[in-house]
C-alpha cells in the first residue's frame, strides 16, 4: 500500500512539473514571462525620449533611420534586424520600394502615431529678410528663391550677407523630408516630384544653394546652435515639435511653411527576416508599445496624426539615393 500511495505521489509531481514548464515555454505562466515581449529597437533619434519612456524595460538602440535603411538593405550585415523599427517617416516601406527583389527583412503595415509639420523660424533682421522673400506666406518656393541671395537684394544690410536656409540633412528623418519638401519646388507644374526631378540639374543647384545653411544631422543640435550662435543661419526649417519650445523663448518667431510637409511617428513591427528566425513580437505588446509612444510624444508637442497625403515612399527612397551619391 505504501508503495501505491508514494508512486502516485511522484505522478502528481511529475505532471505538476510538465504544466509549469509548459507555462513557461509558451509565456503563459505567472512569472515575467508571461509579459508580452518586445524584442530589440531601433528608434529614430528624433524619438529618443518617447521610446525610451515607451520601451518598459527592452532594448533600445538609437540609430538614424539612413543608417537603419542602409544596414538593412546590406545583405552582407551583420545586424540581426530589430523587432521594432521606430521612425519619423514611412522608412519600411521605403526599404521594400528601394529593394523590390532581394531579400531585405519585410515589416507589417506601420502603426501612425503622432506627426509633426516641418515649421521656419527668425527673428529680428533675418526675420524681416524672411518677410521680403516670402511676404505673405511662407512657401518651400520663396525659401529655395530667397536661398542664397544677398540681404541687399532682400532690403537688408550688407553686413548680413546672404540669405542661409538653416537645415539638418539626412540620414536623419527631418533631413530626408526637408529634401522632399524643397524638391518639390522643381517641377514647374503642380506635379508632385518624381525621381527625374530629384536627380534634375536644377536639384543639384538647389542643393548647392542650400549647402551653406547645413546644421548637421541631429534637430535638437541645429536649434541649439542656431538659437544660441549669432550668424549660423538667416533662418531655419525645423520638426515644429522640437524647435517652438526654445525658439520662443529666445525671441524667434515661428512660421508654418507651405505646403505643410509632415514628420509622422510610425512603428513598424518585423515580419521576416532573411538572416534571423526569432519570432516577431507579439501584436499586445506591439499596441502596448504604441500606446506609450503617442503619450509621450503628445506631451512632447506632437500632434494626432496627420490625415494628409504623406510623402511618396518611392520619392524618399530616390532622395535618399542621391543625396549618399554626392
Amino acid at each position: 500500500m505504501m508503495a501505491r500511495i508514494l508512486a502516485l505521489v511522484a505522478a502528481v509531481g511529475l505532471v505538476a512539473g510538465a504544466v509549469v514548464l509548459r507555462g513557461a515555454i509558451d509565456g503563459r505562466g505567472d512569472g515575467p514571462s508571461a509579459e508580452p515581449s518586445l524584442g530589440v529597437l531601433w528608434c529614430d533619434p528624433l524619438l529618443a525620449d518617447a521610446c525610451a519612456a515607451a520601451a518598459d524595460g527592452a532594448e533600445v538602440k538609437l540609430i538614424e533611420p539612413g543608417d537603419a535603411f542602409d544596414r538593412l538593405s546590406d545583405l552582407n550585415s551583420k545586424d540581426d534586424p530589430p523587432a521594432l523599427w521606430v521612425t519619423a517617416g514611412d522608412w519600411s516601406s521605403m526599404l521594400a520600394v528601394a529593394n523590390p527583389n532581394t531579400e531585405v527583412p519585410t515589416f507589417g503595415t506601420p502603426a501612425q502615431v503622432a506627426s509633426t509639420p516641418l515649421v521656419v523660424a527668425a527673428k529680428g533682421d533675418n526675420l524681416k529678410l524672411l518677410d521680403v522673400a516670402c511676404p505673405k506666406t511662407v512657401t518651400w518656393n520663396c525659401l529655395a528663391d530667397a536661398t542664397g541671395k544677398n540681404a541687399t537684394d532682400l532690403g537688408g544690410a550688407a553686413p548680413l550677407g546672404e540669405f542661409r536656409l538653416g537645415h539638418v540633412v539626412p540620414p536623419s528623418s527631418a533631413g530626408l523630408v526637408t529634401l522632399a519638401g524643397l524638391a518639390g519646388t522643381i517641377p514647374a507644374d503642380d506635379a508632385p516630384p518624381d525621381r527625374d526631378d530629384v536627380t534634375s540639374q536644377a536639384f543639384g543647384g538647389l542643393l548647392g544653394r542650400i549647402d551653406s545653411g547645413e546644421l548637421g544631422v541631429s534637430s535638437s543640435s541645429a536649434v541649439k546652435k542656431f538659437t544660441t550662435t549669432p550668424g549660423a543661419a538667416s533662418v531655419l526649417i525645423a520638426p515644429e515639435a522640437e524647435i517652438t519650445g526654445p525658439a520662443t523663448a529666445r525671441g524667434y518667431e515661428v512660421r508654418p511653411v507651405q505646403p505643410v510637409v509632415n514628420l509622422t511617428a510610425q512603428v513598424s513591427a518585423r515580419t521576416t527576416s532573411p538572416n534571423d528566425d526569432a519570432q516577431p513580437p507579439s501584436a499586445e505588446a506591439v499596441t502596448d508599445f504604441t500606446d506609450r509612444l503617442g503619450t509621450g510624444l503628445t506631451t512632447a508637442g506632437w500632434e494626432p496624426p496627420s490625415d494628409a497625403d504623406p510623402t511618396d515612399p518611392g520619392l524618399l527612397a530616390a532622395l535618399l539615393e542621391s543625396w549618399n551619391a554626392q
